[in-house]
């Protein structure tokens, strides 16, 4: 016989956790996360500095041992968030996420959406009001995977816990960033940026500059993929800040254009010190490669800095941004793009340029806090 089991608290309150359904154990007192499960997840909740008074949690289908209608049972749901208006809804299954936020959804079904995108501060295109989604794991899963429980409670519920401080202090919820990313530029743009990097550079107004580069490979089981190659840089990309970035293909301009290029690159490189993730493994070889002089002894690389800073931690650049920065998961973008398809690959490099850029001051704050690991 099917048994009813209680949403949690008001749902009048801002933060909404919602679940796909009940645990078989929380029918036995009759509400929502009332068992071990609910206790791990209370556990963690608090860890991130979360109050269960601000938190309604609720489940799509209530009754356990009862058939729902999935549409209906999400109708349902949307019909609620839009009477109540949380602030924050935090889905704890890919069957929530993926409604509110279609994009996540995976192609291959087997894939989970919330393995690439928890922590990700999102906005729903179903919801007409102000709000964030910020999706993680179910309690079950953490549960059975307990080394992620830190994660979970300092980052991905660190950015609920974020949001939601922002929230209460100001009324409003705290815009996402913003960034300028300037892509396949006409060559006077390109150049003009590429000289106000340096020319700000000699004057003390930025002290790195954030590069990245994409490479295209040879295709599988070609002459050359079967020999090693490597590969061969595609795009390149340059960041003053965290805001702003220029993205361009070295093969886009004509011989006479090109060699300018190569040569205020070559100045900038040999003058502006650079921050790259993993740069010293990887992109400073292909530059060096091209024939590009390095400064890099005075060149920052987010990925060694983060094995000093947390080498308990995954070291990866999308780890890396859902830790240090409201940057949503971007990292499906470098693949699947094409020829006429261009401008997807240049926008997730110049990406990946500023977000490291960010990572990098975020980084630095950590240093200070703990000089001794400089």
């Amino acid at each position: 016989m099917p048994s009813l089991v209680k949403n949690y608290n008001s749902p009048t309150n801002p933060i909404w956790v919602v679940v796909s359904e009940p645990y078989n154990k929380d029918g036995e007192q009759g509400y929502l996360f009332s068992c071990g499960y609910g206790y791990n997840f209370k556990k963690i909740w608090s860890l991130a500095g979360l109050s269960y008074d601000d938190t309604h949690i609720r489940s799509l289908r209530p009754c356990l041992g009862a058939t729902y209608n999935i549409d209906v049972s999400i109708s349902n749901f949307h019909a609620e968030v839009e009477k109540y208006k949380p602030a924050i809804i935090v889905p704890l299954h890919d069957e929530i996420l993926n409604y509110l936020v279609p994009v996540t959804k995976q192609i291959k079904e087997k894939n989970s959406s919330l393995r690439k995108w928890a922590g990700s501060i999102l906005q729903s295109p179903k919801l007409k009001y102000p709000h964030y989604v910020i999706g993680s794991h179910d309690p079950s899963w953490v549960t059975a995977n307990w080394d992620y429980y830190e994660i979970q409670a300092f980052i991905d519920f660190g950015h609920v816990r974020d949001e939601f401080k922002y929230y209460c202090a100001n009324n409003f919820l705290q815009p996402l960033p913003i960034r300028r990313l300037i892509t396949e530029p006409p060559f006077d743009t390109l150049i003009d940026y590429l000289r106000s990097c340096i020319e700000d550079y000699k004057n003390g107004r930025i002290k790195f500059v954030s590069h990245d580069i994409e490479t295209i490979r040879p295709k599988k089981k070609s002459f050359y993929q079967l020999n090693g190659h490597p590969g061969y840089p595609y795009t390149c990309a340059i960041a003053k800040s965290p805001w702003e970035g220029i993205s361009f293909s070295f093969w886009d301009y004509p011989p006479d254009q090109s060699i300018i290029l190569w040569r205020v690159l070559n100045e900038l490189f040999t003058t502006v010190p650079q921050i790259g993730q993993n740069y010293f493994l990887f992109d400073s070889h292909y530059m060096e490669a091209l024939g590009f002089n390095l400064c890099l002894e005075h060149c920052q690389d987010t990925y060694f800095r983060h094995h000093i800073l947390w080498p308990g931690l995954e070291h990866k650049l999308q780890f890396q941004t859902k830790q240090y920065t409201r940057q949503s998961f971007y990292k499906d973008e470098g693949k699947n793009w094409s020829s006429k398809n261009k401008g997807q690959l240049f926008r997730y490099n110049a990406l990946d340029a500023t977000v490291t850029f960010e990572i990098f001051e975020e980084q630095e704050k950590e240093f200070d806090d703990r000089p001794h690991l400089r």
